[in-house]
């Protein structure tokens, strides 16, 4: 496994941290989603409880970090958030696979004979208020708009700093990159459980297990980009708004048989050339001395 990456920690502040993120998610979902069907008199602005929602993992980070490994967890933390320097390769995968994913989802299925979605109409003009006169331009203008939003203050940010900041790093400590992925990406989509029960979401009437498959397929993905990009998260910010913002800019074909097809010969590849057991194309050099990387106390 690569150790630049990897960090040992004990067994108490993983769990600490998962249990940190689904509790502080879950206590602002689940009492919207009873206040969405009346159950309960408490309303929270719905803005404000998917904001609180969606930065459970980044809050539970932060915590753990502090109480776990201190000054130094919280510092390596932050600064693999900033780090920037990664292969131009890298950056080119994260901004244009999700757009060459839906396109190609829709092409073939357009092939096939499905309807051709409506570009001028993207779902998020139903996301976002516009102004009538905003909405006469062309929906590209918007692009890095969304994506800015979706970096900053979005799902991105807000999971990405605990899925893949935090509790990657440790999993890769202690198991293969491979089933670090499988298990943090269930993890991850289970997460998400209580999202399904509130009325009027995105998810709700949606398949469950499609979901969480979708999930453990891209943390593969993930893990990839973490291991080959010097542990950056902010790689797998940007690759998490990128994958919210195409959802919002183009519309998909609903045939999901395409997408699952794309998806799944992309993580296939993956796996074959870079290998299970590191994801990492390991490189001979004349010296055999170990990356360095960051070690944290274990706990």
């Amino acid at each position: 496994m690569n150790s630049s990456v990897s960090t040992p920690s004990g067994t108490r502040s993983v769990i600490t941290f998962f249990a940190l993120a689904f509790g502080i998610s879950w206590a602002v979902w689940i009492p919207a989603a009873l206040a969405s069907y009346d159950k309960i008199a408490f309303r929270m602005n719905k803005d404000l409880s998917s904001l609180l929602g969606v930065f459970g993992p980044f809050i539970a980070a932060v915590i753990t970090a502090a109480i776990y490994d201190r000054a130094t967890g919280l510092g390596t933390l932050f600064k693999r958030l900033l780090t920037w320097h990664v292969g131009i390769q890298w950056y080119l995968f994260v901004l244009l696979w999700p757009a060459v994913l839906s396109l190609a989802k829709t092409g073939i299925a357009i092939l096939l004979g499905s309807p051709i979605p409506d570009f001028a109409d993207p779902p998020f003009r139903q996301l976002y208020p516009l102004p009538p006169e905003l909405l006469k331009l062309s929906p590209l203008i918007f692009l890095p708009f969304v994506f800015l939003q979706q970096t900053l203050i979005g799902s991105s940010m807000g999971e990405e700093v605990g899925w893949r900041g935090y509790a990657l790093p440790r999993l890769l400590g202690v198991q293969k990159p491979l089933w670090a992925s499988l298990l943090l990406g269930s993890i991850w989509g289970v997460w998400h459980l209580p999202l399904w029960f509130l009325a009027g979401s995105s998810q709700q009437g949606s398949s469950f297990w499609l979901f969480l498959a979708n999930l453990i397929l891209l943390s593969v993905l993930y893990t990839w980009l973490f291991n080959n990009g010097k542990g950056s998260i902010l790689v797998a910010v940007v690759f998490h708004a990128m994958g919210n913002t195409v959802s919002q800019m183009f519309p998909g074909s609903t045939s999901n048989l395409f997408y699952w097809l794309v998806l799944g010969l992309t993580v296939l590849l993956v796996v074959v050339i870079y290998g299970p057991r590191s994801l990492v194309r390991v490189r001979r050099k004349p010296s055999s001395t170990p990356a360095a990387g960051y070690r944290a106390t274990a706990a």
